[in-house]
């Protein structure tokens, strides 16, 4: 059974329009290893919000427990791990990490991934459709999800942090790019992640949708200012 509601149809083309803007941004300097990580994080952050206009269009928990709970979770922990790498990267490296560093950035969500396609880390425990209401009903396994909005919050924290770092260091052009990035990229994971990992810890996902909405807000803010216009905030 598939739904076409209103909502759903918003959350799919701002997923849409933050895939496109990452390819805007990546195609601008494909040799510049900020606008590569700019990229896969609109790839796979709007990725994630048009699996999620998916998962909640499609009322058949088949596909739900095959394909779209695992792609929520796959597309989530890349895109934390894309805005890490973006930090680390944009505008310049302020710092070089340690290999054993680095690997382990790239270590903690690969396990992640290859857990969720697996399914030894489930993000829900029970799924029921109402054909009356044609309303999924859901329920989180905490346990599992838990370890997703701890690496979820400490990769996004971690970036803020770089990139707070770099804001104080830095001077002219690139101390006012920081900031933008800084205030878009935090402003859409903290909401979003309220929305979208917060609450649903408790099993409220009556305003899981918004997170969605939230991606294109801040997303388009820093890729127009920072990367397709950046003499418009000079």
């Amino acid at each position: 059974m598939f739904i076409v509601d209103t909502k759903n149809i918003l959350i799919l083309i701002i997923g849409l329009l933050n895939i496109i803007l990452g390819f805007a941004v990546y195609l601008k300097n494909r040799h510049n290893p900020s606008n590569f990580w700019f990229f896969m994080m609109c790839l796979f952050g709007g990725g994630w919000g048009v699996v999620k206009a998916f998962q909640l269009s499609v009322m058949n928990i088949s596909w739900q427990e095959s394909v779209f709970v695992k792609l929520i979770y796959i597309f989530g922990i890349i895109a934390a791990f894309s805005y890490l790498m973006l930090a680390y990267n944009f505008p310049y490296k302020s710092k070089v990490y340690s290999k054993k560093l680095l690997s382990l950035f790239y270590s903690v969500p690969l396990i992640l991934v290859l857990g969720a396609i697996t399914g030894l880390l489930q993000k829900e425990t029970d799924l029921i459709v109402n054909i009356v209401n044609n309303v999924l009903y859901r329920q989180v396994n905490v346990f599992d999800f838990s370890i997703f909005a701890v690496y979820f919050f400490l990769y996004i924290i971690f970036g803020g942090s770089i990139l707070l770092n770099k804001y104080r260091s830095a001077d002219g052009i690139h101390k006012i790019q920081i900031k933008y990035l800084l205030w878009a990229t935090l402003g859409t994971f903290i909401t979003t992640g309220f929305v979208s990992v917060v609450l649903m810890l408790f099993n409220i996902f009556t305003y899981d949708w918004l997170g969605a909405v939230f991606l294109l807000i801040h997303f388009g803010v820093a890729g127009y200012l920072i990367f397709i216009k950046p003499k418009a905030i000079r």
